[in-house]
C-alpha cells in the first residue's frame, strides 16, 4: 500500500513538473509569437507604404496621360471650331466688302 501511495505521489509530482514545464514553454512560445507578430507588423507596414507610393505614382502617371490626351482632343476641337468660325466670318466680311464696293452701305 505504501508503494502505491509513493507511486501516486511521484506521479503527481511528475505531473506538476510537466505542467510547470508546459506553462514555461507556452509562455516562451507566446513571447516568441508576440515578437514575430511585431516583426511581421513592421514588414507589413513597410510593404504597405511601398505599395501606397507605387500606386500613387502610377495614378499620377495615368492622370497625366489622360490630361495630355484630353488636351490634345480639346485643342483639335478648338482648332476646328476656329476654322469653322473663320469660314463664317469670311462670308460676312466678303458680303460687307461687296456692299461697300457697290455703294450699298
Amino acid at each position: 500500500m505504501q508503494q502505491i501511495i509513493k507511486s501516486i505521489t511521484e506521479a503527481e509530482a511528475r505531473a506538476a513538473e510537466i505542467r510547470a514545464d508546459a506553462l514555461e514553454r507556452a509562455a516562451a512560445i507566446a513571447g516568441a509569437a508576440e515578437e514575430r507578430c511585431a516583426e511581421i507588423a513592421k514588414l507589413c507596414e513597410a510593404e504597405c507604404k511601398a505599395y501606397r507610393e507605387k500606386t500613387l505614382k502610377s495614378a499620377e502617371e495615368d492622370a497625366q496621360k489622360e490630361y495630355e490626351r484630353q488636351i490634345t482632343v480639346k485643342r483639335a476641337e478648338a482648332a476646328k471650331y476656329c476654322a469653322d468660325k473663320l469660314k463664317d466670318t469670311d462670308r460676312a466680311v466678303n458680303d460687307v466688302i461687296r456692299r461697300v464696293k457697290r455703294g450699298n452701305c
